[in-house]
């Protein structure tokens, strides 16, 4: 077991996360801090790490430094990036970190911050094409991702920080200050040829400007699921935001429910640059990430021995991370999604459930067991709450909780807890749940002794019964007896009856 503290230093805060690697090829979050040391203020255009500002970082990176060692960390991957990237006295500054903290600093290159960004959003955000931008205290990387690898790449030397000290008024921004922004923004677009080549791509967007965003187009629209990571906000919302900040002064920005105050004087030039960049793409959807340079730090000493640090599959890595986590029986759960998949596949003109469903019902069936790592009794509403609580990258938030309903379904319907979030779920999403859920419990039923009795199903539709032929080569009484308990509720969602059969599996010949 290995434990890996990961620092990133950046030009407006200083971060840490620490993750625990297992022997498995597993890895959790055991713990992660933020500190705001506005380390790029006062540097000017002598480009000069202030006194006071390096004083701030050293006192967080000590503090950094002794939660590592609490924690048992064994090594440290610590980086920085734009602030010390562009300072002069650099070095000076990294060897006063060193011996004051005893860590030794890695400044990533513009090019190489935005790889390692990239590394942290493609391996837990499932798009193939796509604009990531990741906008910090002192720059702002854009990259251009074609069939899931980079296409074009740059980092552009200014952020929040750098463009309120540049432009703007710290209390209310005038209109002739937000102008001169607002073209220096442009000019600098203007550069870039790649940037107007593909404008229908989503943007995916990182970093405390689009964190605060989301929050608060959360809270403005009541959303009932308080999740950032793969949070969907339109242009228009980004729009209406930007309108709102700008138009505040300091203190009623501070009020806007959702926006952090340590943030407030910064954001309106944050957003700025999402503002500008619709006057190069026509932003259709602004996806929020929550992973980004730390995870891709991770990443790439996760898999350090791939040619490149990219998961073949974002859903399933992450599903499979979650199964080893909670120690889930993998042989039991993943020969139940398989015969969950197969009938499933074969029953498609009687449920009448797209792709979508399909991979709802792939995550729910490996999952529907895992409340019982907080108790059997009622290990279906432990199995929800686990679910709608885990972040399953590859999945939206709709599908979370439909996957959250799904595996809870598979024992017990908690209807109930469905109105909590009307403002996301259907009428339509009810009723595929019940089709799934249906589903996934004879599949367990079918694998009750957990010891893959039953090989696969046959499915066959007569006039008013679906017969099921379960294929196996051992007495199968246990499961048949329990899958025919799900006979009625079978004929009250699908309109047939059910009927459920053994049949011997065929030995091949030499």
């Amino acid at each position: 077991m290995e434990r890996v503290g990961i620092i990133d230093l950046g030009s407006n805060s200083v971060r840490l996360m620490v993750v625990q690697l297992s022997e498995d090829g597993s890895y959790k979050l055991i713990d992660e801090a933020k500190e705001g040391v506005r380390l790029s203020q006062g540097m000017g255009p002598e480009k000069i790490l202030r006194p006071f500002a390096i004083k701030r970082t050293i006192d967080v990176l000590r503090l950094f430094q002794n939660l590592c060692q609490a924690h048992g960390v064994n090594k440290i991957l610590a980086v920085a990036t734009a602030a010390v990237r562009q300072a002069l006295n650099q070095a000076d500054f990294l060897l006063e970190v060193k011996n004051s903290t005893g860590l030794d600093f890695t400044v990533l290159s513009g090019y190489e911050e935005a790889q390692t960004v990239y590394y942290g959003v493609i391996n837990t955000v499932e798009v193939e094409d796509g604009l990531i931008v990741d906008i910090g205290g002192g720059s702002t990387e854009l990259v251009l991702v074609e069939n899931r690898r980079i296409s074009h790449a740059i980092s552009l030397p200014f952020g929040a920080v750098t463009l309120t000290e540049l432009f703007l008024n710290a209390d209310k921004p005038t209109e002739e200050e937000l102008k001169k922004m607002e073209i220096y923004l442009r000019q600098s677009f203007n550069q870039i040829s790649w940037l107007q080549t593909e404008p229908t791509y989503p943007v995916i967007g990182l970093g405390g400007t689009f964190r605060n965003l989301s929050k608060i187009d959360r809270k403005r629209k009541q959303y009932s699921f308080d999740v950032t990571h793969n949070y969907r906000m339109t242009n228009n919302d980004v729009q209406e935001i930007y309108r709102l900040l700008k138009c505040s002064n300091l203190e009623k920005r501070k009020k806007i429910v959702g926006l952090s105050k340590d943030r407030a004087d910064i954001i309106v030039a944050g957003v700025s640059i999402v503002n500008e960049l619709a006057h190069y793409m026509t932003i259709q959807e602004v996806i929020i990430c929550g992973s980004g340079l730390r995870d891709g730090l991770l990443y790439k000493h996760l898999l350090r021995h791939q040619v490149e640090p990219i998961v073949e599959n974002v859903r399933a890595h992450s599903v499979d991370n979650l199964m080893k986590y909670y120690d889930l029986e993998s042989k039991h759960s993943r020969h139940v999604a398989k015969l969950t998949l197969s009938m499933f596949d074969q029953l498609l003109p009687i449920h009448e459930l797209d792709e979508q469903a399909r991979k709802v019902l792939e995550v729910a069936s490996l999952l529907h067991d895992v409340g019982i790592v907080i108790n059997f009794y009622d290990h279906y509403k432990h199995s929800f709450y686990i679910i709608a609580n885990s972040r399953i990258n590859g999945l939206s938030h709709r599908e979370i909780l439909l996957t959250a309903f799904t595996a809870a379904s598979h024992a017990k319907q908690i209807r109930e807890q469905w109105i909590d979030y009307s403002d996301i779920l259907s009428k339509k999403d009810w009723d595929m749940v019940r089709k799934l859920s249906i589903l996934l419990r004879i599949a367990e039923a079918l694998e009750r002794s957990e010891a893959a009795i039953i090989k696969d199903v046959r499915c066959h539709q007569y006039v008013d019964a679906i017969h099921i032929s379960a294929i196996t080569t051992d007495p199968a009484d246990l499961e048949i007896c329990h899958a025919h308990k799900v006979a009625d509720d079978f004929k009250r969602v699908f309109g047939h009856k059910l009927i459920i059969t053994t049949q011997p599996l065929v030995a091949l010949g030499p």
